[in-house]
């Protein structure tokens, strides 16, 4: 009589090759996705730590904390965003407020880094300033007022950027500083109304809001050892000139830019809005958000010139928001490039609640990548978040 054949284990998952359970890794384009995949097993932990898979999909940060994976999933709490302020413009740092000023979270690691008070601020002045009365007149109207930070970004270690701006005054200034409690923002005096700057190719860059884009040089002051503003020259003249326009149907036309870095390459994005609106008491309030158009322009440095591109690439998709932007590698089948994720309502209307749209290059067409998503404006703006 033949024995019985002696009974096989059932295969294990950890028994999957690390190389295999690296090509598994690599079509989990969500963060969130593949967190859970390093928790089945050390072998897959191995893995998921080895790299060389593309990096994972922006997440979306509501006002409530509540975040979402890109392409799908469910929301979850992230515990290590709640109190956070303002978004930062290297999407992975939040601002939050402190007792003696703010400081810098990365919400993934957990690593802090602290910032001066706004109200620790030295104005600076660049180049021959001695018929500069604007800028003599300006400075005497901040004396005294409290500016907000329009927008941050870490640039290094060394240095932190911001875009200050003055309310009562309309006047936005760009300002720098070390990071550490004790220092000091070091805020350039002169120069035009800045609406965005950003850290590409280790060198800042600051956009006016006529679309001209300035070089800021950053040097030490020795006497402190703070950061401070060298120099700033204009490297690309602006495009032609924009003004919101208002339809006879109650629909206003409005633009926003966003400097945004590509692989190799500085883009400024062009969001044109219909924003339907209805005047109370000579009062506009924007009801909601009709349609978005999108232009690209590259700076090509060598002629001095926006270049417009009609395609950012089948690899590549652009995330704005409010304080933020960047473009991300795609190398996944369940995602397509050459497309641009947005805010429907971008802090434009605090009535309206917003969504996420996507607009796509190759087409002009938008669609919804979370249509159950949706959330009322708060007193922070969400964001996007990269792992």
């Amino acid at each position: 009589m033949e024995k019985a054949p002696p009974s096989r284990q059932p295969a294990s998952w950890a028994d999957i090759p690390v190389e295999l359970a690296g090509l598994v890794l690599g079509r989990l384009p969500a963060h969130v996705d593949r967190v859970r995949f390093a928790a089945v097993c050390p072998q897959w932990r191995t893995a998921a730590g080895q790299g060389g898979v593309p990096p994972p999909m922006p997440m979306l940060l509501l006002p409530d904390t509540t975040v979402y994976s890109l392409p799908g999933s469910e929301g979850f709490h992230f515990p290590a965003c709640t109190g956070y302020t303002d978004a930062c413009g290297t999407g992975n740092w939040l601002v939050f407020s402190g007792e003696d000023g703010c400081f810098l979270r990365d919400p993934f690691t957990n690593d802090t880094v602290t910032v001066p008070a706004l109200s620790r601020n030295r104005f600076q002045r660049v180049g021959d300033e001695s018929n500069d009365e604007a800028g003599c007149s300006w400075l005497e109207m901040c004396k005294g007022k409290l500016p907000d930070a329009y927008k941050i970004i870490f640039c290094s270690p060394h240095l932190i950027a911001a875009i200050f701006s003055y309310r009562s005054v309309q006047i936005t200034r760009v300002a720098v500083c070390q990071p550490g409690a004790s220092s000091w923002w070091s805020v350039l005096g002169n120069g035009p109304l800045f609406v965005d700057i950003v850290f590409h190719q280790r060198k800042l860059y600051a956009l006016s809001c006529v679309d001209t884009l300035f070089a800021v040089d950053i040097s030490v002051d020795h006497s402190t050892g703070d950061p401070c503003v060298s120099q700033i020259q204009q490297v690309i003249g602006g495009l032609e000139p924009w003004s919101n326009m208002f339809l006879p149907d109650g629909v206003l036309i409005t633009r926003v830019n966003y400097l945004v870095e590509s692989p190799g390459a500085l883009l400024l994005v062009y969001r044109e809005i219909d924003l339907r609106f209805t005047r109370n008491w000579n009062k506009i309030e924007i009801l909601e958000a009709e349609r978005s158009r999108f232009e690209v322009y590259e700076a090509n440095f060598d002629q001095s010139q926006w270049a417009k591109v009609t395609t950012i690439g089948d690899d590549q998709v652009l995330f704005l928001c409010r304080r933020f932007g960047r473009s991300v590698n795609i190398s996944h089948k369940e995602m397509p490039g050459d497309r641009i994720f947005f805010m429907d309502n971008d802090g434009y209307s605090k009535k309206v609640s917003s969504t996420c749209s996507v607009y796509d290059m190759r087409d002009g067409k938008m669609s919804t990548p979370l249509p159950m998503v949706s959330w009322k404006p708060g007193t922070v703006f969400a964001t996007w978040l990269l792992p």
